[in-house]
């Protein structure tokens, strides 16, 4: 299996990052992290990351999926076309596309959200107009698209990846481990 790969934006939900990541590096899924404006991005509760590469250098051939973490980097993430070009190259070759709390945004602006089931951060709900339904769930899978709604759902957004990726005989296992019910 090739990386998933996250970008990681100013701003960023951390528990939207470490989260996911966590879960899916626990199953032995590789993963990388792409800073979009450098290598060191402050999270939007002040918790400094440092990404393992830029995202210009991102070749989107190496990776199996796209991940972009939520909060107010969201804006940035729907605002920045090299984002938005990755997300459609990532979903145009059927690979994974996923995005929690208000990321989703992006993967609207990126036009590849028309006629899915997804779930997102309550406040931008309205902002997925070509959704064929937003849901009020923890995550949510249509096809290539995971979406998760919000911090809180942080994990279930890691175990949703998970199961996308191949590894859904492992995540009860791993839920045990991790304490969650």
């Amino acid at each position: 299996m090739k990386p998933i790969l996250f970008i990681v934006a100013p701003g960023f939900e951390e528990i939207e990052l470490a989260a996911p990541v966590d879960i899916l590096r626990r199953l032995e899924i590789p993963v990388v992290t792409a800073g979009l404006q450098g290598r060191t991005a402050e999270g939007a509760h002040g918790v400094p990351v440092t990404a393992d590469m830029l995202m210009v250098d991102v070749d989107p051939e190496q990776y199996d999926g796209i991940v972009l973490p939520g909060g107010p980097a969201s804006w940035t993430l729907r605002d920045t076309p090299g984002v938005l070009a990755l997300v459609r190259a990532f979903h145009a070759a059927g690979k994974l596309v996923g995005a929690i709390c208000a990321a989703p945004i992006a993967l609207e602006a990126a036009g590849v959200l028309e006629g899915r089931r997804v779930t997102c951060y309550p406040a931008v709900k309205g902002d997925l107009k070509s959704a064929a339904e937003v849901l009020d769930t923890p995550a949510a899978t249509d096809g290539n698209i995971v979406t998760g709604r919000g911090p809180g759902a942080a994990l279930e957004f890691g175990f949703a990846l998970a199961d996308y990726l191949g590894c859904a005989e492992k995540t009860p296992s791993l839920r045990r481990d991790m304490c969650v019910c």
